[in-house]
């Protein structure tokens, strides 16, 4: 483009030359608007791309774990902050409270063995007191466990010969089917440890052997097991049916090894009944297997997985604690955002409530209308951010109807824990033990765990409850 200097020095330019000249700050003009225009564009892009970034940034250096997801505490790649846990200060000193009923070791009035100290000579003057009648000063007792020596019932059978010339012979109990096998008492005991403590088998033939003098192998184990597991099933079906007529129940799922191959366990459960199963599968085939009508009279407490939200029942309940650590989550990744902080703060406030909730403020409770009504405007407000947290915003608003269904019905939980305690024996049961080696015997795990689970419910003694089989039913 020719300059205005230029155009000055040219004497009397021609009406061409200004034509020119005025043609090329045209283009140029025009060219410069382009670029601006192209220059704009790749700005709003980099905004954009700066947000993401930030967004991305946010998460990385907030990742999730067991404090604000699902995410199990074994996946935590660092040691959770202090700060992060849901369990809030009490303001109680550490130790036992007020109250608390502890475990002192407590005398015996009759021991089995007394051993007496007696002074033989004087430690003043060297005299002999051998002769003197000695007086009680004082007691101590030591418990201790005598060596274990299993005892071998021998059954025998005899034959009588009848006047009639005919010989009748005793015949041996029906469970005695060897020359010599292993009792009721020692397959509740490997049943025991293995469901219960998580014993591999290996471990559990050097515990016999060494603790209880009884040689056994892996595979008299496995044997035993099964047939623990056959004599429970009765009642595994019992503890079944308890739950399926349960008004209000808890249910969970996770994954396991059976046999190099991905399973699941499944857990429904009451206040005072755990079911387990197992299945290949993670779909809604399974709940039909087991629960083919669902649970019509009752309110199902579980996470946001779809085949426990299609369930059909009375009401649904979605886990507080889940939604509470995801909302940690995005308080983390969003701190400015006041959504997040609002929902978590309603939460607390709702479960404050449910705390102190008498039996009649079911029936009638201004507090819960007030929380709801809160409900209702954040719902109506989605979160400014994009992303999980306006996808978590729809899922609340999906599921608004189960979300204070426990402040509606004074036997239902906020929380699904005691569903993740259930299950949570699977995982620990495989970190100990390894995968489970077969179908079967994932099968023989659920049945025996879900009847200890359910004993320990109820506040029974385990192994004396297994002992008392079939006399005893878990009802």
């Amino acid at each position: 483009m020719l300059s205005s200097k230029y155009i000055l020095s040219i004497k009397n330019p021609s009406y061409s030359d200004l034509k020119k000249t005025l043609a090329d700050a045209l283009a140029r003009i025009e060219n410069l608007t382009k670029e601006f225009e192209s220059m704009r564009q790749e700005l709003n892009s980099a905004k954009i791309e700066i947000s993401t970034l930030k967004t991305e940034l946010a998460i990385y250096k907030n990742p999730k774990n067991s404090n604000n997801s699902s995410i199990p505490p074994s996946k935590d790649e660092n040691r959770v902050k202090k700060n992060q846990s849901l369990r809030e200060k009490s303001g109680k000193k550490s130790g036992g409270q007020p109250g608390h009923q502890g475990n002192t070791l407590a005398m015996v009035s009759v021991p089995d063995q007394i051993i007496r100290h007696l002074p033989q000579i004087c430690d003043h003057c060297g005299k002999d007191l051998s002769s003197i009648e000695p007086v009680f000063a004082g007691k101590r007792q030591v418990i201790e466990i005598p060596p274990i020596k299993p005892v071998y019932v021998q059954h025998e059978t005899y034959q009588r010969q009848c006047s009639c010339g005919k010989v009748c012979e005793g015949s041996f109990p029906g469970h005695l089917k060897a020359p010599v096998q292993y009792g009721d008492s020692v397959a509740n005991l490997v049943s025991y440890f293995s469901a219960r403590h998580y014993l591999p088998f290996q471990r559990s033939c050097e515990i016999f052997g060494h603790v209880f003098n009884i040689p056994i192998s892996e595979g008299s184990i496995a044997n035993l097991v099964q047939a623990t597991a056959d004599k429970l099933y009765p009642y595994y079906l019992q503890i079944k049916g308890r739950v399926e007529n349960s008004n209000a129940l808890g249910a969970d799922e996770t994954g396991a090894k059976i046999n190099g191959k991905k399973g699941w366990f499944w857990t429904w459960q009451d206040r005072l009944h755990t079911f387990i199963a197992v299945s290949m599968s993670r779909g809604e085939k399974v709940r039909e297997e087991h629960f083919l009508k669902g649970f019509p009279d009752a309110i199902l407490n579980s996470d946001a997985y779809p085949v426990h939200l299609s369930t059909p029942c009375k009401g649904h309940q979605l886990c507080i604690a889940h939604l509470l650590r995801e909302l940690n989550y995005f308080i983390e990744i969003y701190p400015c955002n006041q959504w997040p902080q609002k929902l978590k703060a309603l939460f607390k406030d709702a479960l404050g409530l449910k705390a102190n909730m008498a039996t009649q403020d079911y029936d009638h409770c201004p507090k819960r209308d007030k929380l709801s009504k809160t409900l209702n405007g954040l719902l109506k407000n989605p979160p400014a951010p994009k992303g999980k947290l306006l996808a978590f915003y729809k899922r609340m608003v999906k599921n608004q109807k189960s979300l204070f269904t426990f402040l509606y019905y004074p036997e239902v939980s906020p929380d699904n824990n005691a569903s993740e305690r259930g299950i949570r024996n699977v995982k620990v049961k495989q970190k100990v033990s390894g995968q489970f080696k077969s179908m079967a015997g994932a099968q023989n795990f659920a049945i025996i765990r879900s009847v200890i689970d359910t004993y320990i419910k109820k506040n029974l003694k385990i192994l004396e409850s297994l002992s008392k089989l079939p006399n005893l039913a878990p009802e």
